[in-house]
């Protein structure tokens, strides 16, 4: 979200709308709550002040505390005017700590801060930040996580963090976040306060960050900077513009160092929303296609501080590995050694170590068995002197646990145009299909009749309450709301079985959430039936 300065905005809010289809803004009201904005805000509403139908976020002046040291406004006053100037999400008044400070003080200000999110709870109206505050200590990142993630907030920001971001110190920001994001409410936004680099965002949103402000497209731009997700160059080195946006591509650095100042910093200005609303859409498409690590990877060789902070993901594993998808759409691709850090690489050994033990080299995973050779992220281009039946096996192992290995014996296989494993049948009842993309088991309900009985209760397991099993019998999908138990080793676009508190079979379908998220949310489809009971006996 661009940071709009009340009183003097180089580009427009309506301009930020219409041209680079912004839909959400941040404001300071403590800036229009000392000037002369004042009276027309309380009058007119910060929409209309700005100019803005969009969602208007406000933050409380917490900044300019940590800049100057003090401003003239109590907790209650900052909130009560977002209140009545009609913000959307507004802040109350934390109390920032600058990365230089001891302990001792970051726990004094932790404390104030705590006591405000507390007080701020008797004045909230609509959405509210509750912002984590600690400094550089990880304790108290901690600490706050834990206390404010338990009130009524609806957005956690991670504050105190810009000092981090303007003397490139990634390590220290990425412990931060990765604590925060261990101890926050899962089902919560969070908010990385200050970032709006093209050259961090996809390591932020890779560590659970979802929400971005920042006023760097127009600070950049008044220094003759140019933005660029590879990090940032200033106008006077350049020769060609890296960039193909609407403006870089009409011009070029030599005619643009020629015009008057204005003129320049409103060029640059575009160019940086430009670059960053870029970065965050080729983020989106590499979450949606499953390819964010690959682009993190991409991103972090940018600069040194940012690839010697990709490391400290290794002390995380375990957190992050909970919310891994099973499988992607595309293909798992080595881009170096740092490869290797990602969670998957953990799962996977843990999965492979009952699958037979013929194995190939792989030069990611180590030691891979034979019959997984094109299944994900395994896939390799090697062919193998192994028999179906073996795949088979080796395939169910992996992707139902060991005591699934007899699942598919003695079923016919029918094959594809390429003469690969295709569909398992018994007799001439459909069990499974072989999915292509990543060489793993698709189950039909007959297949899921005969999982259900290899495996005991809760192993791959979502229970469903007693409102929900009527739906889930007809096919229908099930909500994570209705969801009463989950098997925790489940794992995002998994295979799963669903079933009643009895433990009879309702449905087969794909998780759609991690088993934490099912847990937290309200809201969403935790399982996307593919089939119900009902819709197999009575088609």
């Amino acid at each position: 979200m661009p940071v709009i300065n009340p009183k003097k905005a180089e580009i427009s809010p309506r301009e930020l709308q219409e041209e680079f289809k912004t839909q959400i803004v941040i404001t300071n009201a403590y800036i229009i709550y000392q000037s002369h904005l004042r009276e027309e805000a309380l009058q007119k509403g910060v929409h209309a002040l700005l100019d803005f139908d969009g969602v208007v976020e406000t933050d409380s002046g917490s900044f300019q505390l940590m800049t100057y040291g003090n401003i003239d406004v109590t907790n209650e006053e900052i909130i009560r005017f977002q209140n009545d100037i009609g913000s959307d999400v507004s802040t109350f008044l934390d109390i920032p700590t600058v990365p230089g400070a001891t302990f001792e003080q970051a726990e004094k200000d932790l404390e104030i801060t705590v006591k405000r999110a507390k007080e701020a709870q008797k004045f909230k109206k609509g959405a509210m930040n509750g912002t984590v505050q600690g400094g550089r200590f990880l304790p108290l990142r901690k600490k706050a996580s834990k206390i404010v993630g338990k009130m009524e907030f609806d957005i956690h920001p991670i504050g105190a963090v810009v000092p981090f971001l303007l003397k490139y110190q990634f390590t220290p920001l990425v412990d931060i976040i990765l604590t925060c994001k261990k101890f926050l409410p899962v089902e919560k936004p969070v908010h990385l306060f200050g970032a709006g680099h093209p050259l961090v965002l996809a390591f932020a949103v890779l560590l659970g960050c979802d929400l971005f402000d920042s006023a760097a497209y127009i600070l950049y731009a008044k220094g003759h900077r140019y933005l660029t997700p590879f990090g940032t160059r200033n106008l006077e080195d350049l020769l060609y513009f890296p960039c193909e946006c609407p403006v870089c591509t009409h011009t070029d650095p030599e005619v643009v160092s020629t015009l008057p100042e204005p003129e320049i910093i409103q060029f640059l200005t575009r160019h940086n929303l430009y670059a960053t609303f870029t970065e965050l859409h080729k983020i989106k498409q590499a979450i949606h296609e499953g390819s964010l690590w690959e682009l993190v990877e991409s991103r972090i060789r940018n600069h040194p501080n940012l690839y010697e902070s990709y490391k400290v993901i290794r002390k995380y594993t375990l957190f992050m590995e909970k919310f891994e998808p099973f499988t992607k759409r595309t293909g798992f691709f080595y881009t170096g050694k740092e490869t290797k850090y990602r969670p998957v690489c953990r799962r996977v050994k843990t999965r492979i170590a009952f699958v037979d033990k013929d194995v190939f080299d792989h030069p990611v995973f180590g030691k891979v068995p034979v019959s997984l050779s094109q299944t994900y992220p395994f896939h390799t281009d090697e062919v193998f002197d192994i028999s179906e039946e073996e795949i088979i096996k080796g395939i169910c192992i992996y992707q139902f646990g060991s005591k699934a290995a007899s699942l598919f014996d003695s079923t016919k296989i029918a094959h594809g145009r390429t003469g690969k494993i295709r569909h398992l049948y018994q007799d001439k009842t459909l069990l499974a299909t072989l999915r292509p993309m990543d060489g793993l088991f698709v189950l039909t309900f007959e297949g899921a009749e005969k999982l259900h009985a290899l495996l005991p209760f809760p192993e791959r397991r979502v229970t469903a309450d007693e409102e929900a099993c009527p739906f889930v019998k007809e096919g229908k999908d099930l909500f994570a709301k209705f969801v009463i138990h989950i098997d925790k080793n489940l794992r995002c676009y998994e295979e799963a079985l669903i079933t009643d508190d009895t433990d009879a079979l309702l449905g087969v379908g794909k998780l759609m959430l991690s088993p934490e998220e099912v847990k937290s949310f309200n809201k969403g489809v935790a399982v996307q039936c593919r089939r119900g009971v009902n819709a197999v006996h009575n088609p």
